[in-house]
């Protein structure tokens, strides 16, 4: 099975039967919401990572630290904020068009 395109292959020359077939699409389903659902607890704890990353840069980071890490940082968010800026601009937009 496929999860990310849903493509079932039986093993041999088996054909699934028609319950068979409901009960595999059900099982997809909640594994690709439990995959989502993964996913973005994963960002979710990034976050708190990136405030954790503030509060170490504001009290304990030494400049040394600092020197390795800092523009590493900067990159990664400058990306990161391009890309969610862009996206939600593409929303917007989108709810603008879907209102006229």
């Amino acid at each position: 099975m496929n999860v990310r395109n849903g493509n079932v292959k039986p093993h041999g020359d088996r054909k699934l039967t028609p319950e068979e077939s409901a009960v595999v699409k059900s099982w997809l389903a909640e594994r690709v919401a439990l995959l989502n659902a993964r996913d973005v607890d994963d960002i979710l704890r990034a976050v708190d990572h990136m405030n954790l990353t503030a509060q170490w840069v504001q009290s304990k980071a030494t400049d040394e630290q600092l020197d390795a890490v800092t523009d590493t940082l900067l990159l990664a968010m400058h990306d990161l904020r391009t890309v969610l800026v862009r996206k939600k601009a593409d929303r917007l937009m989108k709810g603008a068009e879907g209102d006229s």
